[in-house]
């Protein structure tokens, strides 16, 4: 047990805890001090960051993009978890399957076609817009350049995330609950306000701490809508500290906004942790009393499913937009006339592109090692802070809940604030051990639920005949707990693929992976070869994901 207790400490350490002491100490050293060499301390970064005129606006946008996201994205999720969870609605599965591709585009993708959708000039809705009898606009007159459409966008982002959590809450309520309020007859609204709402109180406040904690490390829409609008939040002015367009690099101010987001996120985690632990005493589900309630929609559906299809038909139409534009020579409006430019060029041209194939290894290389190694690492975590009876057991568990309370661009400045002065820093080396800290939370929770259900019984009888420890995990724990190992790694590989943060804080023309190519290719600007990009990413996302998952459910279906 020792070798492996030691490893895991070991690798915790160097993941989590070094990256954030490194971030600390850069933000109180002097003026172009940081990576691993100090100087004497000074508090000068954090006067600049707060004497900054414009930090107040920052945080005032952080908080109306945030909190408005959270809003829209609160009352489309409620909407739907109440259609598919409380009432007889046909197609749930549907609905289920539909969110969950929603959740699997990449974030930067869907900017890219929504600004294709809404670009106040040539957007193709604004274009329908202004051919509506009585509009006489010529310009918009939808704008996503703006505080509001980020919202807008955003919230249909964030939608799926909120329904996956906030179905499981509303499946949950026990019909007896409302039964005797609709006997009484006792208004609906009532009800909800004096019944149900308390009930489902801890479990809907932890929903919406969490959801803040994303909302304030999404990263991509700031950017790519943002930045044209002259809009930034806090952590697209992270961003540009650290990776700047013109200019060196002002890594201990950048540190400073670093130290400042992750204590406003172990905050939040800490509220988000003691509501987990209040909803105890809020359970409902106990047994044979227990009983769920399908309301009959009625004239209702009349709402529903136009609902369902609008909603849908919104939430895919910036993919499908994007693939109009990979089809055509320069970007054009969708009419009968510009189908007769319509061909594959534009994928011609990317497959021939050196950037192309040097992305896609290195997407490669970052994929699978940093997945493998961050479920190696996982389990090997899992394994310790669930068999060590010792306090050794309880700090490896709170290391490796650490990441999940620090935004994914500071944990990203963090680790290359670590390499910046070692051989690692400009290899795809750090890019790597920059995703397997962000997603070992991920992985650790993931296998922790697993090996709860293997009784130590089994290790012991191990044990008892002379097998050594790690032989046991390989022969005897591994192979039952490999569809749960299969889930975290295809999770892993899927956040790994699409995110663009740590590939742009380390960006240099021999790390550039495939997001960040995307991004550079929009930047140029090559609009339609952008779109063809994404629409690689996105094909290559569904060719490996969707097959493997079926495996997964596969195992779990052998194993249950």
């Amino acid at each position: 047990m020792l070798p492996v207790v030691a490893l895991s400490v070991t690798f915790l350490l160097w993941l989590t805890a070094v990256p954030l002491a490194v971030l600390l100490l850069t933000s109180v050293s002097p003026q172009g001090t940081y990576g691993l060499q100090f100087g004497t301390p000074t508090l000068e970064h954090f006067r600049s960051l707060f004497g900054q005129g414009d930090l107040p606006v920052l945080v005032a946008n952080t908080a109306i993009y945030v909190g408005g996201t959270i809003a829209l994205a609160g009352v489309f999720a409620t909407v739907w978890s109440w259609l598919t969870e409380r009432t007889d609605f046909r197609y749930k599965t549907v609905v289920r399957i539909l969110m969950t591709l929603v959740m699997g585009l990449p974030p930067l993708i869907q900017g890219f076609g929504w600004i294709l959708l809404l670009n106040p000039n040539n957007g193709y809705a604004n274009h329908l817009i202004r051919m509506l009898p009585g509009v006489e606009a010529t310009y918009g007159p939808i704008n996503i350049y703006s505080m509001g459409m980020m919202v807008v966008v955003s919230g249909f982002l964030l939608t799926p995330t909120v329904y996956l959590m906030l179905s499981g809450v509303i499946r949950n309520l026990d019909a007896k609950l409302e039964f005797p309020a609709v006997l009484a007859g006792v208004h609906p609204l009532t009800t909800l306000v004096r019944i149900i709402a308390p009930v489902l109180l801890p479990g809907l406040l932890a929903v919406l701490i969490y959801t803040v904690m994303i909302m304030i490390q999404v990263f991509d829409i700031p950017l790519s809508i943002g930045l044209t609008a002259g809009i930034q939040v806090l952590s697209t002015r992270m961003f540009l500290l650290s990776s700047p367009e013109l200019g060196a690099p002002n890594y201990n101010l950048g540190a400073a906004f670093g130290v400042l987001l992750t204590v406003v996120a172990i905050v939040l985690i800490g509220l988000y942790r003691r509501l987990t632990r209040m909803g105890e005493k809020f359970s409902i589900v106990s047994g044979k009393q227990y009983r769920m309630s399908s309301a009959s929609l009625g004239g209702r559906k009349w709402f529903a499913y136009p609902y369902a299809i609008v909603f849908f038909a919104i939430s895919l139409a910036p993919v499908a937009m994007l693939g109009w534009a990979s089809l055509v020579p320069y970007y054009r409006i969708p009419s009968a006339a510009a189908l007769d430019t319509v061909s594959i060029h534009n994928y011609r041209e990317l497959f021939l592109s050196p950037m192309f194939w040097t992305g896609l290894k290195n997407t490669v290389i970052v994929v699978v090692a940093g997945s493998t190694l961050a479920v190696a690492v996982s389990m090997m975590v899992a394994y310790v802070s669930l068999r060590s009876k010792s306090v050794v057991g309880q700090i490896v568990d709170t290391l490796a809940f650490l990441p999940i309370a620090i935004p994914h661009i500071v944990l990203a400045l963090a680790v290359l604030l670590l390499y910046v002065r070692t051989p690692v820093y400009g290899t795809i080396a750090a890019i790597v051990l920059a995703q397997v800290s962000v997603n070992l939370v991920f992985g650790v929770r993931t296998l922790h639920a697993a090996l709860i259900q293997i009784h130590g019984d089994l290790e012991r009888a191990a044990e008892v005949s002379g097998v050594g420890r790690m032989s046991t995990i390989f022969r005897i724990v591994v192979p039952i707990v490999r569809p749960q190992i299969l889930n975290a790694w295809l999770f892993i590989f899927a956040h790994a693929m699409r995110d663009l943060a740590i590939p742009l804080v380390f960006l240099t023309s021999q790390t550039v992976v495939l997001s960040s190519a995307l991004w550079l290719l929009w930047g140029y600007p090559n609009v339609t070869g952008a779109a063809a990009l994404a629409m690689v990413l996105v094909a290559l996302l569904m060719v490996i994901v969707v097959p493997l998952q079926l495996y997964a459910s596969y195992l779990d279906r052998r194993h249950a």
